[in-house]
């Protein structure tokens, strides 16, 4: 029963968050003009194999039918996401050819983690693109949106957006797994509890920074029960006495719970004006 419990939370926090953001306010509609997402392998579609070219099949087989930059076969929620608000699928900020930024822009790279890598790529796996330079990424965009957005001969503008987009736009974070994953083997599941809080304040902290800059709607989506990952399963020491009816890894469940259960009241920052009835 406790496997089962525990695996609850999981579906239900994302549905928390969207409920709790997007009723009463004036996003009741969704009606977004673009998305910024900041995220992982989870949400990529193209950064980090813009910096690091080398996807190959099977990647992206079953609906664009070739690599994509994603580490899907097919499509990834940001892309169903962004199908749903009407808008055109992300280009990554880090790919320079054939991308069209008027609809917003996706920051995240595979294996990236919220809080700074403290060693190389070459070594851990690890994406030297981590939520802070992503941000620094968002804000370099937002300066030149400011500098080329409104010069409709310029041949730069044709890709951008109008500065007035960051008002309009959903930020979106999925972001934290690889922090979660990248030292259980190291450390333990123990160990990796300690400082889930500061992958969380990272994260508030981040949202905080994009308000200033002009974001209003953020939609931050919880940790998937990596308790049931195969790879963990396989991979790290284990007993039958933590599993669940399901075959996952109880403990880890419940260490994601507890963090999803952090990350929901952080995302909703108290700071914000209440004269503001596009915040929350």
């Amino acid at each position: 029963m406790s496997g089962t419990r525990s695996r609850k939370p999981l579906i239900l926090w994302i549905w928390v968050v969207l409920v709790a953001s997007f009723s009463g306010s004036s996003y009741s509609k969704c009606e977004f003009k673009a998305i910024f997402n900041f995220g992982d392998s989870n949400s990529d579609t193209g950064g980090f194999w813009a910096a690091f070219p080398s996807q190959s099949g099977p990647f992206g087989i079953t609906y664009f039918k070739k690599p994509s930059g994603r580490a899907s076969d097919g499509r990834l929620i940001i892309d169903f996401l962004a199908q749903a608000l009407g808008l055109p699928f992300l280009s990554p900020y880090m790919q320079s050819i054939g991308s069209d930024y008027r609809h917003g822009a996706n920051y995240a790279t595979l294996a990236s983690t919220v809080l700074l890598p403290n060693t190389s790529l070459f070594v851990t796996g690890i994406s030297p693109f981590s939520l802070a330079i992503q941000l620094n990424q968002m804000k370099e965009f937002k300066v030149k949106v400011d500098e080329f957005g409104h010069l409709s001969d310029n041949k730069e503008s044709k890709r951008l957006p109008s500065p007035d987009i960051f008002g309009k736009s959903l930020y979106t974070f999925y972001i934290g797994q690889n922090d979660f994953t990248s030292n259980l083997a190291a450390i333990g599941i123990q160990g990796v509890k300690q400082y889930l809080p500061q992958v969380v304040s990272q994260i508030a902290a981040t949202i905080k920074e994009l308000y200033t800059i002009g974001g209003r709607a953020f939609l931050v989506l919880n940790m998937a029960p990596v308790g049931c990952y195969p790879a963990f399963l396989v991979q790290l020491p284990h007993n039958s006495s933590d599993m669940d009816p399901f075959g996952c890894l109880i403990s880890y469940n419940n260490a994601v719970v507890g963090y999803n259960k952090l990350a929901l009241p952080a995302s909703h920052i108290p700071w914000y004006s209440s004269s503001d009835p596009k915040a929350f």
